[in-house]
């Protein structure tokens, strides 16, 4: 029976369970992954009842000392992948202090090259941190070239 508490109908997933399930993935087994989490082994494997339960679906075929994934933990592990670091970004954006103050980035350096082709050099030589809210300030200028000045 899904509890009442789910809008949707849908039970969520849950982010420890998400770790745990990526811990066993990445390590192989439920000793090593429980180490990794600080849990144990024990503990480990009822999470894994938890979710298989949950979902429905078997996620690993267990062996001896190891386990290895069903098709559909190989579903949930991208899944799970992405919401672990989906949700890393939503903390980091908020815990991170802000960057400020002035800096170069690349170094200052001269390129040559007709107007419309300033935005494309702008965007590819922005940093990736571009994206992520930060107060960005781009200052440009523009000389004639020798090239054209010798006309």
């Amino acid at each position: 029976m899904i509890p009442a508490a789910y809008p949707s109908g849908r039970p969520a997933l849950d982010l420890d369970l998400a770790r745990t399930f990526v811990a066993i993935c990445e390590t192989g087994n439920f000793s090593t992954a429980a180490e990794r989490v600080c849990r144990t082994p024990s503990a480990i494997s009822l999470q894994v009842k938890r979710l298989e339960d949950m979902l429905g679906r078997m996620l690993f075929r267990r062996e001896a000392r190891s386990v290895t994934l069903t098709s559909d933990g190989e579903i949930l592990l991208d899944y799970a992948r992405r919401l672990l670091a989906l949700s890393d970004e939503a903390v980091a954006h908020f815990l991170m202090p802000p960057m400020e103050g002035n800096g170069n980035y690349p170094p200052p350096h001269s390129v040559e090259c007709q107007a419309p082709t300033v935005s494309r050099i702008v965007l590819k030589t922005l940093p990736p941190w571009r994206s992520r809210a930060v107060s960005t300030t781009v200052r440009m200028s523009a000389s004639p070239s020798a090239a054209h000045m010798d006309r």
